[in-house]
């Protein structure tokens, strides 16, 4: 008697990638298309040592086929139209990844909506981790296209595009974006010792509170022609800021931090509230050049550049605050953890 074996073979898949936060200095919101395509845009920002995680688990055959997404819901569903999670669901579709027995989790270092610029590394992350289950090469510039596209033009959402940029490259970068939406990205050289002067005057203080970004952005952006004198000031200070560190000259770099947080301040009555205002105010008499509200406004982190000699005043001046340390990342969006086994 002759019996016939049929041996299928799959692969189990793990992979899991990290895209940093970032910290923007200057140009924020010129960084939208309705400001970029008629004037051009920029901004000088670094990525920092805290990340999105994303896991994308291929489950073997003989588990149970569907959707599971961890996040702040624990989803299971049978089709992707079924998701919540809206970038996870956008992107599965984008891509046309209708394999079922998918598990995607997320970690995050810092809270969302806090002016990190966590969606654009959660969407990063995402793409990248399919891109690479799919053995698809992927570069920085396209990977922040990507993103981009999927927030912009799937999700309708009103961002910018210089999260995603600054999440997937990572380092400190000084971008300009051309009226045709190219970017150019120049890393901002510092000696070793002058960036960590720089890191050493720096103090970033969580406000407790967040918002959804789009909310707040599309206050500020609204009527941009309005505004045209705002914007085109926040664009000049761009390279007059790159031009103030590469002279290592941190207290007008602080001062002019304070300039630009008036300006942005004018662009919409959702910019900034009596407690962010009661928090800037105080950083100020304490120690501070300058700083700013990170992000689109409403909420989340407030960085303040203290005054030579003056950061242990302003940090023990904030204690009823959360301080966060921060350090320059280095590397963008990437694969820390690939596994792909037989079975």
């Amino acid at each position: 008697m002759y019996y016939n074996f049929i041996f299928l073979i799959r692969i189990k898949i793990m992979i899991t990638t990290r895209s940093p936060y970032r910290i923007s200095f200057f140009g924020g919101g010129t960084d939208y298309e309705d400001w970029y395509s008629n004037h051009g845009g920029g901004f000088l920002s670094f990525a920092i040592n805290y990340f999105t995680y994303i896991t994308l688990r291929i489950k073997p055959k003989f588990q149970e086929k569907e959707y599971r997404v961890l996040w702040r819901l624990a989803e299971e569903v049978k089709n992707i139209e079924d998701i919540q999670h809206p970038i996870v669901r956008e992107t599965l579709k984008e891509f046309g990844y209708h394999d079922k027995g998918l598990d995607i989790s997320y970690i995050g270092d810092l809270p969302g909506g806090a002016g990190m610029g966590s969606s654009s590394a959660f969407t990063a992350a995402l793409i990248l981790a399919i891109k690479t289950h799919q053995k698809n090469f992927i570069t920085p510039y396209e990977l922040s296209y990507l993103s981009y596209e999927i927030e912009k033009n799937k999700l309708k959402e009103t961002v910018g595009i210089q999260d995603q940029i600054a999440t997937s490259y990572g380092g400190f970068n000084k971008v300009i974006i051309d009226k045709d939406g190219t970017s150019h990205v120049t890393p901002v050289n510092l000696s070793s010792n002058n960036l960590k002067n720089f890191l050493d005057r720096l103090v970033l203080v969580y406000t407790g509170t967040t918002r959804r970004a789009t909310d707040a952005a599309e206050k500020s952006v609204k009527n941009i022609s309005s505004k045209k004198d705002y914007f085109q000031s926040l664009f000049d200070m761009v390279d007059e800021s790159h031009n103030l560190l590469l002279k290592n000259n941190l207290n007008d770099f602080g001062k002019l931090l304070h300039e630009a947080w008036l300006v942005k301040k004018k662009l919409s009555d959702d910019m900034s509230n009596k407690l962010i205002n009661d928090l800037y105010d105080h950083g100020m008499k304490n120690g501070a050049l300058g700083g700013k509200l990170l992000g689109a406004g409403g909420g989340g982190f407030v960085l303040f550049m203290s005054e030579e000699g003056m950061k242990e005043k302003l940090i023990g001046s904030l204690k009823k605050n959360t301080i966060v340390p921060v350090k320059v990342c280095f590397e963008g969006t990437q694969v820390v953890y690939e596994e792909r086994e037989r079975i």
